[in-house]
């Protein structure tokens, strides 16, 4: 177990649209989706975000780790997902990244060094959707160099379109 992820919390929300700004300020609609719709004919969600919150103590400021974030079923098992523009070829949905902790720079505001935690934002906004499996309970789950905690996750569902009539 490394030092970073032994001292990091980490948060995961779904939203309609977020994104983070160079100051480190998170602008987010429609916070707390749950349920990610779906077209059906193009075999696409609608657009969303996902918004992973890391925060860090002081003493693990110049720490490097590796970060990621995957998409899982409920059993933990990568998600793969079929790409309808590409002819079907599978892909599972995983995004990973090098990072350090930058200690925070509050000049001018008379805030000592390393007297708040760091925090940062990863926002992943999908404004073209993605071929999600309908019908089902999916699930972001974030990694710090590997390891991972039951709460570092964020399970939505994705509805199948409904059912026509029966006729006959």
């Amino acid at each position: 177990m490394s030092v970073v992820f032994e001292q990091a919390a980490v948060s995961l929300v779904l939203a309609d649209y977020a994104v983070a700004d160079a100051l480190g300020k998170l602008q987010m609609v429609g916070g707390g989706l749950q349920i990610v719709g779906r077209d059906p004919v193009k075999g696409v969600s609608s657009a969303f975000a996902l918004v992973v919150s890391l925060t860090f103590p002081p003493e693990t400021v110049n720490e490097q780790y590796a970060f990621e974030v995957l998409l899982e079923d409920t059993a933990g098992r990568p998600i793969e997902l079929l790409d309808a523009s590409a002819g079907a070829s599978a892909r599972v949905m995983r995004f990973g990244q090098t990072l350090q902790i930058e200690e925070p720079n509050f000049r001018g505001s008379g805030v000592p060094r390393r007297a708040l935690p760091t925090r940062s934002h990863v926002v992943l906004y999908f404004n073209t959707g993605l071929p999600l499996p309908a019908g089902r309970v999916l699930v972001w789950r974030a990694r710090i160099d590997g390891e991972s905690r039951p709460e570092w996750a964020v399970s939505f569902f994705v509805p199948a379109p409904p059912t026509g009539p029966v006729l006959g």
